[in-house]
């Protein structure tokens, strides 16, 4: 389906827009503890709030995008996390400041199911690995550049000032993008209706389930990797200053890692590409648990940085793919956000028992283990074809 320009540039910038606000809301959480004398309990419920929010969200955003349309929902959505944003600055008692991060969380929440379903409706079917391994990158420019600067502001003008500030960049940037996509080119253009289908009848789609499948094994190995390789590389007698060095190398991989594998897809096939990548991932998350040389370490956190998040455009690919007979692209990644964001929160604290319990070495054991099995759905995803299309069944 062709799109005009505009569509996709608007669609990038939000992007870049929500992640980079996401990622600043959680910065401002040491600049809050200090201000308001708030334990570490109460600030990392603060935190959880956003992303249980995001995994509440993803199987509604779906829905409210069939009905209101994918770019008015964004648009929508930037508005919303604005008022978190400046409630975040008026308010500074507990509740009234989890209440705004619930509504902050929202609006984040909504963003990428709806965001992945207009890129697979709008982008070829050959083009669509590198058309959305480009756009997961692309939101790291947020996170990066956005958040950085949100540091920044805090110790300049205090963390309730910086909520407002970009409480209000967030609603010039709204305004700004909604005049942007006015005049000749409709916010939103009729797309073509996917056939109309019950979440019962999507998810009997053998493909897709293997493709669910594939991402929560693939998230529950990939997604606490970061929070526990400085524990590890500790263990390993790292010296502590050079922490974010290695840190810093993983997200250099990631970033690396969602261009190089979404233009593979294109080329060798999702599912050849996702057996390839975990596989590594599995081989290489082990090597890290057992190397000593500071040199393979950081090595090993670059590769596994390009395998990680570089499966993002990956699988959303495949589970585009098992759904194009019918189109609904909206509920289904919606309904993967959902599946994903859950093997996503309960990761850590499973293994964070696991480190407790068996030492840091073994949690890492275990995420290579993961990273395998997930190979497991990729291949069976492999050998069936996609499902056909309801006129055809009948």
């Amino acid at each position: 389906m062709k799109r005009p320009n505009r569509h996709f540039l608007a669609l990038n910038s939000l992007h870049i827009f929500n992640d980079g606000f996401q990622a600043s809301l959680v910065l401002l959480l040491p600049f809050i503890a200090v201000g308001q004398h708030f334990s570490l309990a109460k600030i990392g419920s603060l935190g959880t709030i956003v992303n249980i929010a995001g995994i509440a969200l993803a199987l509604p955003a779906g829905y409210i995008a069939t009905k209101l349309g994918g770019l008015k929902t964004l648009l929508l959505a930037l508005f919303i996390y604005a008022v978190g944003f400046f409630g975040a600055g008026v308010f500074t008692e507990y509740y009234a400041l989890a209440a705004m991060f619930l509504l902050a969380g929202v609006g984040f929440g909504v963003f990428h199911p709806i965001a992945f379903g207009l890129i697979a409706k709008w982008t070829p079917k050959a083009r669509r690995g590198r058309t959305i391994g480009n756009f997961t990158a692309i939101g790291d420019i947020g996170r990066i550049g956005i958040s950085a600067a949100a540091s920044f502001i805090a110790v300049g003008i205090g963390w309730q000032q910086t909520a407002m500030l970009y409480a209000a960049g967030a609603i010039l940037l709204g305004l700004g993008a909604t005049r942007f996509l006015r005049g000749r080119d409709a916010i939103e253009i009729k797309d073509h209706q996917p056939t109309a289908m019950t979440l019962w009848q999507i998810v009997r789609n053998r493909r897709l389930l293997l493709a669910f499948a594939a991402a929560a094994l693939d998230s529950f190995a990939s997604a606490s990797l970061y929070i526990f390789l400085p524990f590890l590389l500790l263990k390993r007698g790292i010296d502590p200053a050079l922490l974010g060095t290695f840190t810093a190398a993983f997200f250099a991989g990631n970033f690396f890692g969602k261009t190089l594998l979404g233009r593979l897809v294109d080329r060798l096939g999702n599912a050849t590409v996702f057996i390839v990548a975990d596989a590594l991932m599995a081989l290489f998350i082990f090597v890290l648990a057992t190397a000593t040389a500071a040199w393979l370490i950081i090595a090993c956190s670059i590769v596994l940085g390009i395998f990680t998040k570089g499966t993002v455009p990956v699988l959303q690919t495949m589970m585009a793919e098992a759904v194009e007979h019918h189109g609904n692209y909206e509920k289904t990644f919606g309904l993967g956000a959902l599946i994903t964001g859950v093997a996503i929160a309960v990761a850590p604290i499973v293994l964070g028992i696991v480190s407790d319990h068996s030492g840091i070495v073994t949690a890492f054991t275990i995420m290579a283990a993961t990273a395998l099995l997930a190979v497991v759905p990729g291949v069976v995803y492999a050998l069936i074809r996609t499902p056909k299309t309801p006129q055809e069944e009948s």
